[in-house]
């Protein structure tokens, strides 16, 4: 083998473990994700990196990639000696993270609006409708299965990955505490009139009845937010 040829070979190696390692931290990152928005990893708790690539049949690195990720995004917080804790919102969290969520969905809803198709708008027709039946049922799982697919189908039709992406992350942070909460399941069945209203609102295209019922969604969602935070802000503590 000629040196040049080494050089490449050696090169195209390293690309390979480079990629196999974002994978890992992926793979690491989804994992977590569902742990914490699952609560099998509950709120305010020690993440242990050492238990978790054993966990996860992998090296530290990936669950360090994925923990500074999602400390970034503010799913975890760092305490004083390093070690990484579940993120618990505070009241001020809250209103901040529905302000954004505000800006974010109502462009998204109406940009959707302008460029949904027909099986575009049958998707979230459905998914609202089947958000309804299980709000009835009382069944959490299925109606956050839906809810997911709800605002996928907007965030595709929108087509504007940068403010998606924002989106998903901000929505990820409230999500976990109130669709488990006693809050979330009083209101799943209003949440879910919601959602069909502002997918009727899509349909029409009408973008005036788009920012209100987005607007009124969310400002129903702060509220119930706030009503999580007091109630168990003084069992959980803070760790700023």
């Amino acid at each position: 083998m000629t040196r040049r040829s080494a050089v490449t070979a050696k090169g195209n190696t390293a690309r390979l473990h480079s990629r196999a390692s974002e994978s890992l931290g992926d793979d690491a990152y989804e994992w977590l994700i569902a742990a914490i928005t699952s609560f099998r990893i509950p709120t305010n708790s020690q993440i242990s990196e050492n238990k978790l690539a054993a966990e996860l049949g992998v090296s530290r690195t990936p669950v360090r990639e994925a923990l500074k990720r999602l400390e970034s995004e503010g799913l975890v917080k760092r305490g004083a000696g390093g070690s990484f804790f579940v993120a618990m919102l505070t009241a001020k969290d809250v209103d901040e993270v529905i302000d954004l969520m505000v800006l974010c969905d109502v462009y998204l809803f109406q940009k959707a609006a302008q460029n949904i198709d027909g099986s575009g708008r049958q998707l979230l027709a459905d998914a609202a409708k089947k958000m309804s039946a299980a709000a009835v049922a009382g069944d959490r799982e299925t109606w956050m299965e839906h809810d997911r697919t709800f605002h996928e189908c907007i965030i595709r039709a929108a087509d504007n990955t940068v403010i998606a992406e924002v989106s998903r992350v901000t929505r990820c942070r409230i999500q976990r505490f109130w669709a488990r909460s006693i809050s979330g399941a009083r209101d799943l069945v209003s949440c879910s009139d919601e959602h069909r209203e502002i997918a009727q609102a899509i349909v029409a295209q009408d973008m005036v009845a788009i920012q209100r019922t987005v607007e009124s969604h969310l400002g129903h969602l702060r509220e119930n937010m706030h009503e999580i935070v007091e109630l168990m802000a003084p069992f959980l503590g803070d760790r700023e």
